[in-house]
């Protein structure tokens, strides 16, 4: 199967999409800067894996591009009160042994986002789910941090249970335009009610869309 960013369910959004009381974004930082490391897999599972995400910095291979997340989910997710969320380097960096990670999760259900983001793409506010979508909001100590949190909203469409995008929320809008820098970590991502992010931890939050 092709893994070109045009085969996607949805074009990658900027972060302002759907949002409320986004009043301000962060300031904007210089260079090329992503919202994860380049360079690393990501799983998340509970008993199976439910989403897995390949994040690939200055260096393209064969259909996978450069500056790219590839983000893979199985056919109906099912996200129970607590899930894990894993990351590595990527070990061998060929079409083979990517398409062989991503292809564990499902061969079909997938989109792409962009990954050249800069700090300024931090949005001040909430991410409201659109009405057609269950929003499932889960927030994980901060890899780079063990003092913060980090929220993660994941966006499921009512009638195909297609992943239509994932969100990562922080209390502020990173300098360096990553969510964090560490990048090999495992960590309990724990629900909580509803989809704002002041259930995780009141005050200002910032956030990022992946995917529409």
């Amino acid at each position: 199967m092709s893994n070109r960013a045009g085969s996607i369910h949805g074009a990658p959004a900027e972060g302002a999409s759907g949002s409320t009381n986004n009043t301000k974004k962060g300031s904007s930082g210089g260079g090329i800067l992503e919202q994860v490391p380049p360079d690393v897999r990501l799983r998340i599972f509970s008993t199976n894996d439910l989403i897995r995400v390949v994040i690939l910095g200055s260096n393209g291979v064969s259909n996978f591009m450069a500056h790219t997340e590839y983000w893979r989910w199985a056919s109906s997710p099912t996200f129970t009160s607590t899930l894990t969320l894993a990351s590595e380097p990527i070990p061998v960096l060929t079409a083979s042994a990517l398409d062989a990670f991503l292809d564990v999760v499902s061969q079909s259900n997938q989109f792409t986002a962009p990954q050249n983001t800069t700090q300024g793409d931090w949005t001040q506010g909430t991410r409201t789910v659109p009405a057609n979508r269950t929003g499932y909001l889960y927030w994980m100590t901060d890899p780079d941090n063990s003092a913060a949190k980090i929220g993660v909203l994941f966006e499921k469409d009512n009638q195909t249970s297609e992943l239509k995008a994932v969100v990562w929320y922080k209390k502020a809008a990173p300098s360096s335009g990553l969510a964090f820098a560490k990048k090999t970590f495992s960590k309990t991502l724990t629900q909580v009610s509803g989809t704002n992010p002041t259930a995780i931890e009141a005050g200002t939050w910032y956030y990022i869309l992946m995917g529409s």
